[in-house]
Order: structure tokens, then sequence, then C-alpha cells
């Protein structure tokens, strides 16, 4: 079984490589349509009509993207003084308790997000100047936060397996 776990965590490592990638094209999109709003407000006195409109969409597309290879590379924000100072097993169970509170909480979070999704599907919401709709892109952010929970169930195990491990996969 663990072969195949950290087979399955090399497979999810890549995949959520991908996934940041697509984020960051959208984040250097957005940039540019950012920089050339600006360079028209200043050169001609005429701003690009719906990149405010363009920003909100593709900004929660890109925090998404990058929730998945943040929890992947273990590189979110954790608090290790207490493990730390007491040592051995008890930084193992405080890890493995981190690592469940962290998956309810991501389950929690994709479900309210899936909600909220449906929510503005089914109202039909627009964009204010564009009249793009807002379900897509919140579908896809959702799509990319929810990826999350096997994530952090992939992350979950292999910590409990190989309590050592947590510590050197860049904590």
């Amino acid at each position: 079984m663990n072969e195949a776990l950290i087979r399955l965590e090399e497979v999810t490592h890549t995949v959520t490589r991908w996934i940041a990638f697509v984020g960051l094209l959208c984040l250097v999109a957005l940039a540019l349509a950012t920089i050339a709003d600006v360079m028209m407000r200043w050169l001609f006195n005429s701003p690009i009509h719906g990149v405010n409109d363009l920003y909100n969409l593709v900004i929660a597309v890109v925090v998404g993207a990058f929730f998945p290879i943040t929890l992947m590379q273990r590189h979110h924000i954790s608090i290790r003084f207490l493990g730390t100072a007491l040592g051995g097993r008890a930084n193992d169970w405080l890890n493995n308790f981190s690592n469940v509170a962290l998956l309810i909480f991501l389950a929690l979070m994709s479900w309210q997000l899936i909600k909220y999704v449906g929510e503005v599907w089914e109202t039909g919401e627009t964009t204010w100047i564009l009249q793009w709709s807002v379900a897509p892109w919140w579908a896809v952010a959702t799509a990319f936060v929810t990826l999350c929970v096997p994530i952090q169930l992939i992350v979950t195990l292999r910590d409990a397996l190989e309590p050592r491990a947590a510590g050197g996969h860049g904590h």
C-alpha cells in the first residue's frame, strides 16, 4: 500500500503543478490587462471597460489554482514550536491532528463553495460591465479548492504512515 500511496502522491504532485501553471498564466494575463488599462488611462484618458470585471472573475481562479500545490508541497502555514518542544510522538500526534483538522476544514469549505456556485448559477449572476456569467469562473475555482480534499487526504495518510516523513516534505 505504501508504494501505491507514494505513486499516487507523485502523480498528484504533477497534476497540482499543472494546475498552478494555469493559475500563473491567468495571473500573467490579468497583470497584462491591468497594465494595458493603466496605459490606456494614462496615454489616452480612455480606460479599458471591463478590466475590473475580468479581475474579479480571474482572481478567484488564480487563488484556487495555487491551493492544491500548496498543500501537496506542504507549504501551508504551520506552527511547530509546541511539537518541537514536546518532541517524538507528541510532535507526530500534533502533526496528524492538524492534518485531520485541515482535511475537515477543506471539506467544509468545499461544501460551502459548491453551494455558492449553485446559487450564482441559479440566479444567473453576471458581472456589471461585461455581463459575463459569474458561475463558470467560480465553478473552476471551486473545483480547484475541492481537489484539495483528496490531496489533503493523501498528505494525511502519508504523514500518518510515515510520521518522520512529515518533517522531510518541506514543512
